[in-house]
């Protein structure tokens, strides 16, 4: 007789489902609990309890009796003789209710044995419920396996149960779609065949089952760079696992690369480049990955993989033989001579790991010069893809510049390198966090080097072909040999692109005028005179009594504002320059005038468009005033804020604003723009426009000197281009015409007060 013939006298008639308390809900309706399949030996030996393939089960996880909660439910699966390696076990258990205070929980085990195969539940908390899924290998012929459903409940003395709804179990046998099973331990070769110059093997596979782990082993020979490539097709849903890899030496655990899919990202990339060292068979393991705490990664039997093995010659020269990946390696060459010559460097980023050195020796010179330097991309023939970033992660080439501060390393060495700013220079105001990196560098560990120079790629959009890969550095005069360390490398060491580049180095003089400028090494202010033009405007280019000018060789180009932080022109957002941008100061002598004092001051700039038209950069004027009723001892006073803290620096704004004497309750409408731009054939202008009524306090009349130091801003190019800066003083007060049109209006004028004169010009207000 069947257990449900003996059983079914007992069945309850249910007025509720039952919560894990054991409470009645009076609304709750009329059930039949079946209580079977209570032990292994039912599962075993009643065929109630069997679990045929294909046909679907529905019982209750609820005792029969007072105590409802603690119920367990055993089943068998019978394997058949058919059975083989690939053979696969489908196990789906799920309420289809709405809701359910079970967690339900599945564990298969072996038939005479205790311990789990695999166990999965569902925690919904107070969610819906939720399907366990399992699938599992077991491929020996004439076995049984057992299925143990029960409750998973947080509180593990508090089992749930549902005497209500009916869970769903259903199994299914399955072929493994992997036909490389198994290959869990013995590793399924990938045989590698020539295209062209390229030897080419791939493989397909599934990481089907629960913790499933498939290897793969292909030859590789020294000296050969070996590329290889996981992929999972997009197949509009985001798999079961998170794919992974390790790539093994021969013949150890030891891991040469690894690397994992992001979360919920598909379709899953992963790639390495690896230059191999030790020949032999290499071994590629395929996974999904685990993270600490993390539970084993399920299989999903929709979501095939491909790998992809390509073996390519190293195609660097200068890593054919030996390689150029250290320091005491640099490919080194010199230029002889004055400056005046260049040389260049080629090289790729082959494979993970590879930096590229090289070392530039300048001959002894006695006048400051510039070394200029770019990285250009050269069209190449690709062997394979550029390997892949982390999703959102851009391509991270980098560029650095080093002098060598010592080749002893020692205590004493890298201290002078960190804190001697003769021996280290280090400029923060473009990069605020650049004191970290060059303390990094000051402390290497083959040689004690300074950080002269970085270029880190960066926004594509904004520079397209690496076009912020460029920089000059200013060279000190220097009675001995001078050598320059260039890098080329990845900033992380975790890619390669496998195309060539340039590096263009050329060795110039600094112009004529900045090198006369220079006394005891040090680049001293030119002296000029601020000349008048009384109630006129400022004269026409080319009149020298007016014009100051230079030429500015290096530096990034001050940013203001965010633009620090996102780049622009050529300046990435952490390039480093350790020389401050070239200034060049320009100290006026200003007249001696009759009371009010008050002078009209006149400023004009302009520099050379390239020679495509466009304009290599703007100017920032930064000033220093006398202030002549506040000496010290007859000394100048410095000013060089507004009242309100502001920098004194004149520089090109497009933006209607208020000017210093515009009422701060004038409304917006009567806001006119401080600068004219004009762009000519051959320059590119900026005047300051009569409505910012730009003049000379008196008190700096008094003080007699304006020191301007003119530097770059938003630098687009390297090229040595010329600026000419026209300034003049003149009658006060002016006038400008109102945003509105209609008459002249006057800048504010000094007034007497019982003899004392007020008001006037209040330009740095």
């Amino acid at each position: 007789m069947r257990l449900r013939t003996r059983l079914l006298p007992f069945a309850l008639l249910l007025l509720a489902a039952c919560s894990s308390g054991g409470d009645d809900t009076p609304d709750a309706g009329t059930g039949v609990v079946e209580d079977l399949c209570n032990s292994r030996d039912e599962a075993l030996t009643n065929a109630d309890c069997e679990l045929k393939p294909g046909v679907p089960l529905e019982r209750f996880l609820a005792l029969t009796g007072d105590v409802k909660a603690g119920d367990e439910d055993w089943y068998s699966i019978r394997i058949p003789a058919s059975a083989n390696a690939r053979t696969l076990v489908h196990i789906t258990g799920t309420y289809l209710a709405s809701s359910t205070p079970v967690n339900l929980s599945i564990t298969v085990q072996e038939k005479d044995k205790n311990t789990a195969l695999v166990a999965k539940s569902d925690q919904h908390g107070a969610g819906a419920p939720g399907p366990v899924d399992i699938v599992l290998p077991y491929g020996t012929p004439d076995t049984q396996l057992i299925v143990v459903v029960r409750d998973a409940p947080t509180n593990p003395a508090r089992p749930n149960y549902d005497a209500r709804n009916r869970y769903r179990l259903t199994v299914e046998l399955l072929e493994n779609p992997d036909t490389n099973e198994p290959n869990d331990v013995t590793p399924t070769p990938i045989a590698l065949a020539a295209q062209g110059a390229v030897q080419v093997g791939t493989a397909k596979g599934y990481l089907a089952t629960d913790g499933d782990v498939d290897r793969f082993s292909f030859p590789l020979t020294a000296g050969k760079i070996a590329y290889v490539r996981i992929t999972a097709p997009d197949q509009g849903f985001v798999p079961n696992f998170r794919l992974s890899y390790e790539l093994l030496r021969p013949n150890s655990t030891d891991k040469e690369s690894e690397g994992n899919v992001l979360p919920k990202v598909h379709p899953g990339v992963l790639a390495t480049a690896r230059k191999v060292k030790l020949a032999g068979t290499w071994v590629l393991v395929v996974k999904g990955y685990r993270g600490n705490n993390e539970p084993v990664p399920a299989g999903d039997l929709r979501q095939p993989y491909e790998v992809e093995v390509r073996v390519v010659d190293e195609a660097d020269p200068n890593d054919q033989s030996g390689d150029n990946d250290a320091y005491a390696r640099a490919f080194s060459r010199s230029l002889v001579g004055s400056p005046g010559t260049s040389t260049s460097f080629t090289g790729r980023l082959g494979y993970v790991s590879d930096r590229d050195w090289f070392a530039l020796t300048l001959p002894a010179y006695a006048k400051p010069s510039v070394l200029r330097y770019r990285l250009v991309e050269v069209p190449t023939t690709t062997r394979f893809d550029p390997l892949p970033l982390p999703l959102g992660q851009m391509a991270d080439r980098q560029v650095l510049v080093f002098t060598t501060v010592s080749t002893s390393v020692t205590a004493e060495n890298r201290a002078t390198c960190s804190s001697d700013a003769k021996v280290c220079p280090r400029d923060v105001r473009e990069f605020p966090d650049a004191p970290g990196l060059v303390q990094a560098y000051c402390n290497n560990a083959e040689a004690v080097l300074c950080l002269q120079s970085l270029r880190e790629e960066s926004d594509p959009a904004r520079f397209p072909n690496l076009s912020n890969f460029q920089g000059a550095l200013p060279v000190p005069a220097h009675a001995a040999t001078v050598t320059y360390h260039f890098v080329v490398q990845d900033d992380g060491n975790n890619w390669a692109d496998d195309r060539d580049y340039r590096l263009e180095v050329s060795w110039a003089d600094d112009d004529a005028e900045e090198v006369a400028a220079y006394s005891g090494g040090v680049e001293q202010p030119r002296a000029k005179v601020l000349n008048g033009v009384g109630a006129g405007n400022l004269p026409a280019p080319g009149n020298a009594t007016f014009e100051a000018k230079g030429q500015l060789s290096y530096g990034l180009g001050r940013l203001r504002g965010n633009d620090r932080a996102t780049g622009l022109g050529v300046r990435g957002p952490t390039d480093y320059d350790a020389v401050p941008s070239d200034t060049d100061t320009f100290e006026y002598q200003l007249p001696s005038l009759s009371a009010p004092e008050d002078a009209a001051w006149l400023v004009q700039w302009e520099v050379d468009n390239l020679p495509d038209g466009g304009t290599p950069h703007g100017l920032a004027l930064d000033l220093t005033f006398c202030d002549g009723n506040a000496t010290d001892g007859g000394a100048c006073t410095p000013v060089t804020a507004t009242s309100t803290g502001g920098a004194l620096t004149l520089a090109y704004s497009s933006s209607v604003m208020r000017a210093w004497h515009t009422s701060a309750s004038a409304p917006l409408s009567s806001y006119q723009a401080l600068y004219q731009l004009e762009k000519t054939a051959s320059t590119t202008r900026v005047t300051v426009a009569p409505y910012a009524c730009s003049c000379l306090e008196r008190r700096f009349i008094k003080g007699g000197t304006l020191k301007v130091a003119v530097s770059a801003t938003e630098r687009t190019d390297y090229t040595p281009v010329n600026y000419t800066l026209r300034t003049a003083y003149g009658d006060y007060p002016r006038s400008y015409t109102a945003a509105d049109g209609g008459s002249p209006t006057a800048c504010p004028a000094p007034t007497q007060d019982g003899g004392t004169w007020v008001g006037g010009c209040q330009f740095t207000r």
